[in-house]
Formats: C-alpha cells, sequence, structure tokens
C-alpha cells in the first residue's frame, strides 16, 4: 500500500533546472524564461495561509540559493545552503512579483552565536507538512511544522542556555532587486508575559494579527523597536506563532489550540491532510522515477491559492493557474474549491473586479496589465463542474458583469482580447444554461472581439504590438470560440497545421549553440505558461497524435526528478499540474464544458472526485504506444479526444487505447 508523502518530495524544484539537452522536438523548444522551479520545501497545509521555511533572503520564495532573474540560467548568489532563521509566508514557484512576504523573522540560536550573520543549513529532512535541519553556526537543530493558520518550531540547542528572537519587521528578500515595492507601515507588540506576545504589523497595506508563545525557561523576554527577545536556560525551546486578518483575539485562540495539541500531534495532523489529498490519485506509472515526479509535482500543485480564514488568497500568477492547477484543485478537493469560488466572488464584489495577481496586498490592480477577466473563466469552471450551480446565478451574473466592465481591449496586447473573448464565451454558456438569454446574446456578441486580435495577412495575431511573455506566435494557436473560422483565417487547416509544425518544431534540422537555446516564436516547452494550451490546437486539424508526441516529448525531457525537475517558474503550480494533468492524460479546457483527452503516462490510476471515482484504464499495444486509438467510457467506446467535464467528475472508468502508429484525421472538436 502506498505511502503517499513519502512519494511527494517538497525539495523538487528548489534548485536551478537540471533538464539535460532536448532531442527531437524538445531540441528545437525555445527557453525563454528562469530555468528553475523556485519553489521551496517548507512546512504547510494543503491550501494553508501559514507556511514556515528557513530563510536565506534568496530569490523567490526567501529560501535557498537563487539570486534574481527572469530568464535564462540561473544566478546562485552562494555555495552552500545558508539561513537566518525561519520566516513566514512565502510565494510559490514564482518569478518577480514585486511581494515575496517572509514576515516574521524567528531566530534561536545559542548565547554566543552572531545572528546577523548567515548561518550555515545542513542535514535537511522535508515531507509534506514537515522540515527539520540543523543551523550549524547558531549550534541549533530544528524542526518545524504547520497547521492552516499557526507555525510550530522546536530547537534543541548545543549549550544549556541561548536566545529566541521575533523580528516584527522582516519582510521580502535581502537579495538586491529592482523596483522592489513591499514595506511595513507599523507593527504594534504587546508584552503579555509568560512567554505570550500578541500585536498585529501592517504589510503592504494589510493588517496582520499575530499571537506568539514561547515554550521555553525564559529568563527574560523584552520588546525593541518591533523585536520580541527572549533570553531562556536549557537545551529545548519551542516557539508557535499564529495568525489572523481579524483580530489578535483570533490569533491567540489559534495559538492557544496549537500549543494544546503539541508538536507531534501538529505534524500529524499536517501530514494526515497532504496523506489524503495526495491519495485523491492512486497512479501508477512506469517506474519509481516517474512515480516520484508525479506526486512531487502533484504536491507543488496543492500549496496555492490559500485559505487565510476569512478570505482566499495568494492566486500569485492567475494568469497561470487558471488553465491547470485551479481545474485540478476542483477536481481532487471540490469542498476546498467550492470555498475558493465563493470568496472569490465576495472579493469580486468588494473589489470591483478580481486582480489578476491577488496576493495579501492592497495594490489590486498590480499585474494588471496582463490578463483580463480571468476569474470569470473559473467561475465558469466551477459551474460546468456543479461546484456553483443555478441557484448561485443571480450573483454570477452581477460578478460578471463587474467583471466586463472592468476588462477592456484598449491599448492592451491582443492576448486581453483573446482573454475577453474567451472569458465572455465561458459566461455566454452559463446565462445559456441559466435561461437568461438577454444576457447570453450580449455575452455572445462581446466574445466576437477574437476576430480584432488577428493579423488577416499572415493569420497569426498581430505582430505590431505589446505581449508581456513570448511573442505573437505563442499565443496564436490557443483554442477559442469560432476555431472553423479563425482555422480559415489561416488559411485552412492544411495551412493552419503547417503553422504549428512550424511552431512546434517539427521537421526542423537546425543546430544550435547552447543546450537550451532561446529561439523567438517557439514553443516554450513547458519552460513558461504562456503556450501551454498550444498543443490542443492539433485537434482542430484531426491530428490528436501530434497533440500526444508533443505532450510525451516535454514529459521525457523537460520534467525530472529532484531540486532541478521543473522547468521553469512553477508560478503556484501552475506547470506541475499541466504534468499531472498529462500523465493521466487529462487536459480541461478552462471556459468550456469539454475535457481534451490526450496520451497518459500511467498505466493505471483512480481518481477521487467528491466521492466519485474516475478509473483510468490504458490499453497500449507496445510498452511504448503513445498514439490514441480509441477509447472507452463505462463501456461506451468512441473515437472523439474529449468528453463533456460533467460525465467525468460523476466517476466510471475511463479506458484509452494507444498505438505505435499514428490515428490521422481524429475527430474534430464542434463545440468550439
Amino acid at each position: 500500500m502506498k505511502n503517499f508523502i513519502e512519494l511527494a518530495d517538497p525539495f523538487w524544484g528548489n534548485g536551478p533546472c537540471a533538464a539535460p539537452a532536448g532531442e527531437n522536438l524538445a531540441g528545437h523548444w525555445n527557453w525563454l524564461k528562469a530555468q528553475t522551479g523556485n519553489t521551496h520545501p517548507g512546512a504547510l497545509m494543503p491550501f494553508g495561509w501559514v507556511s514556515v521555511l528557513p530563510f536565506s533572503g534568496a530569490y523567490s520564495s526567501g529560501y535557498g540559493c537563487n539570486g534574481a532573474s527572469s530568464d535564462g540560467v540561473t544566478p546562485q548568489v552562494s555555495d552552500r545552503k545558508c539561513a537566518y532563521g525561519f520566516s513566514h509566508f512565502h510565494t510559490s514557484g514564482t518569478g518577480f512579483l514585486g511581494e515575496f512576504y517572509n514576515y516574521f523573522l524567528i531566530q534561536i540560536a545559542t548565547c554566543n552565536s552572531n545572528t546577523a550573520h548567515l548561518s550555515e543549513l545542513t542535514d535537511e529532512v522535508a515531507h509534506p507538512g514537515y522540515y527539520s535541519g540543523k543551523l550549524v553556526d547558531y549550534g541549533v537543530d530544528f524542526e518545524l511544522t504547520a497547521n492552516k493558520y499557526a507555525a510550530y518550531h522546536r530547537c534543541r540547542l548545543a549549550g544549556n542556555s541561548g536566545k529566541i528572537s521575533v523580528d516584527t519587521t522582516q519582510i521580502g528578500l535581502k537579495i538586491p532587486i529592482n523596483l522592489y515595492r513591499e514595506e511595513i507601515y507599523n507593527n504594534h507588540c504587546v508584552n503579555c508575559g509568560d512567554g505570550w506576545v500578541e500585536g498585529f504589523i501592517t504589510a503592504n497595506g494589510v493588517e496582520i494579527f499575530f499571537a506568539l508563545k514561547v515554550i521555553a525557561d525564559i529568563r527574560k523576554q523584552a520588546i525593541f523597536n518591533g523585536i520580541i527577545e527572549f533570553d531562556i536556560n536549557g537545551s529545548n525551546a519551542e516557539s508557535i506563532i499564529a495568525f489572523s486578518l481579524i483580530s489578535t483575539e483570533e490569533a491567540r485562540n489559534r495559538a492557544e489550540e496549537t500549543r494544546q495539541k503539541g508538536f507531534d500531534n501538529t505534524r500529524k495532523q499536517a501530514e494526515n491532510a497532504w496523506e489524503n489529498i495526495l491519495s485523491k490519485i492512486n497512479a501508477t506509472l512506469p517506474d519509481a522515477q516517474k512515480q516520484n515526479i508525479f506526486y512531487s509535482a502533484l504536491y507543488h500543485s496543492l500549496v496555492k491559492p490559500v485559505d487565510a480564514g476569512c478570505e482566499y488568497t495568494d492566486f500569485q500568477t492567475m494568469w497561470d493557474i487558471y488553465r491547470t492547477q485551479l481545474p485540478l484543485m476542483m477536481m481532487i478537493a471540490p469542498e476546498e474549491a467550492g470555498k475558493m469560488l465563493r470568496s472569490m466572488i465576495k472579493t469580486i464584489k468588494r473589489v470591483g473586479f478580481f486582480p489578476c495577481a491577488y496576493l495579501m496586498s492592497r495594490d489590486y490592480r498590480r499585474h494588471d496589465m496582463q490578463a483580463t477577466a480571468l476569474a470569470v473563466y473559473t467561475l465558469c469552471d466551477g459551474f460546468f463542474r456543479n461546484l456553483l450551480t443555478p441557484a448561485d446565478y443571480p450573483e454570477l451574473k452581477e460578478v460578471f458583469e463587474l467583471e466586463f466592465a472592468h476588462a477592456s481591449t484598449e491599448n492592451k496586447s491582443p492576448t486581453h482580447i483573446l482573454d475577453l473573448a474567451g472569458a465572455a464565451h465561458a459566461a455566454y454558456l452559463v446565462a445559456t444554461t441559466c435561461h437568461d438569454d438577454d444576457f447570453a446574446a450580449l455575452l455572445q456578441q462581446k466574445s466576437q472581439v477574437w476576430r480584432t486580435a488577428y493579423d488577416r495577412n499572415t493569420g497569426l495575431l498581430t505582430a505590431d504590438a505589446p505581449y508581456y511573455e513570448g511573442t505573437h506566435w505563442n499565443y496564436s494557436f490557443r483554442p477559442h470560440c469560432q476555431m472553423d473560422e479563425r482555422i480559415a483565417l489561416a488559411g485552412g487547416r492544411e495551412n493552419f497545421e503547417a503553422m504549428l509544425d512550424k511552431f512546434f518544431g517539427f521537421n526542423c534540422t537546425d543546430v544550435y549553440d547552447r543546450v537550451r537555446p532561446m529561439i523567438p516564436h517557439r514553443f516554450e516547452g513547458m519552460n513558461n505558461e504562456s503556450d501551454m494550451e498550444t498543443p490542443a490546437a492539433y485537434l482542430w486539424c484531426g491530428r490528436a497524435d501530434k497533440q500526444a508526441e508533443i505532450h510525451q516529448t516535454i514529459r521525457r525531457y523537460m520534467f525530472l526528478d529532484g531540486p532541478g525537475g521543473c522547468p521553469g517558474n512553477n508560478d503556484s503550480g501552475g506547470l506541475s499540474s499541466w504534468y499531472v494533468l498529462s500523465c493521466l492524460g487529462l487536459y480541461p479546457l478552462t471556459g468550456t464544458e469539454y475535457c481534451l483527452l490526450t496520451t497518459p503516462e500511467v498505466s493505471e490510476a483512480s481518481i477521487d472526485i467528491g466521492g466519485k471515482i474516475l478509473t483510468i484504464n490504458v490499453e497500449r499495444e507496445t510498452p511504448s504506444a503513445i498514439y490514441p486509438a480509441g477509447y472507452e467510457f463505462n463501456g461506451r467506446k468512441f473515437s472523439e479526444p474529449y468528453m463533456p467535464i460533467t460525465e467525468l467528475h460523476a466517476g466510471g472508468i475511463l479506458k484509452f487505447t494507444l498505438s505505435d502508429q499514428p490515428q490521422r484525421d481524429s475527430v474534430i472538436p464542434d463545440w468550439l
């Protein structure tokens, strides 16, 4: 019987990408973005608000040895792991967003240690919900765990006395970064005695209330300019820090509840939560290495967004996660996803729209230049999965109207135009289902804006326009409404397929002078998220076989095990969740009622979808067969490389038949 938390590696994607030189298709893909996953191994709960992690001040989570980078090979700022202590709240797999958290730096050390300097960090051990290590220069062995709202630290000092300090003024990173914007406006700490301190900080405009409890033989506790200090006797010490967005009283209650539970039970609670959610997908892959990659990717897909107790936040890269991570969340954590969707509705009603990078910040418009109306896709996806129902439609219509009132295509990238068109089409499907014909007609009209994004002379998106990431090629093959007309605009299916072949590097014989070349106008191969849905465009050419080749090539060359296993910024689970879904042979096309069927890596799998079990069986002609040759669902055979998402979520047995030979002329979807 599997122990799922032993299969998941929190260190996966922490370091620089280790992908070898790609062969065949993979050798012609564009390594545009930073070549590191930027994930972290800290202790936290699934979708838990609080994370705890050794803090070195490095990019981008505050952990490890990475320097700041947006593209290319990741620079290193240190040749060994080091840390100042433990920080709380962290980004996961992101690049530069301008906000990195790392609040409340806790340092525990022997009395003669110089905590102004980094300590060497050794003996790291981590699995989901738990992290331990040694800060050599501080003379301390430590263990870390967390629940949703509190972090727990347990330490053993090398001597018989020591010191604990908590810096409530700590924010962000230590390495130099351009345009850095984080700021703590004020902090307020109250010394309550007996190891207790309470208060709040205002970080990036958000009040975060806290309660700290130190469990040790305390000689002295004091507060100086936002620094809380404890002198302690003995070699053993524990500390708990709990948080709230509501009040210090709530934070105190959370800290006391955690104290009563104790470190071991808090750790067990976190491990059990991870075991439960990871076991929602019981998958068998070809070998132990692929098994570890799969569950490590699944783990890193389930840390964002976070439940902050009164709302869901940390949709840090909405333009990544709305396509893969949030649909995966809806599949294996539907109860959590339902709460998230309702929180998203409340946020839109409160703010007037959903920020494209919604963090613990009052800078709601940050990154608004990158994407438009993405929350509409997610809310519609929730509706298609029955997490929202026609009874919720009045609120849905209200927030749709707010989102579309905010969305504008004036002086925006063509990618915004496609975002808006797709969101309008998704909302049109919801309005039609709810028999709101007038609103549906308005939305259908709004969806036609996609036509203005293309250059009819080239069949591609307009070249002379701003693109936040990639080029007009990366976004030109995104499936969207009225695909027949879009393909006609490219000169017909034969021309459209030829353009796709050029984009993906089919039949390319170019030779490059580097292992990971930067090639403009080429597929980014999951080094970045901008074109992650483009393999699906082959389905509208009747070439499910080519989609299968691309998925299999990505999995083979781009995703590995270990710290170098992620090919680019994981972006809150955007890339890792793509990998998980691809291994299952599924790609839920966001904003539609359908799930595309690709080529599985698993030999079999069972997925618990809110108590309904979807079983995936794969019959291969030979062990290396990858080409779709037919499907069967609950005994019904079919050839369409897609299924209604509601059928899959109702459970049943889905069988893939894979051949060694490409099966041309696959059924073309008729629903876009």
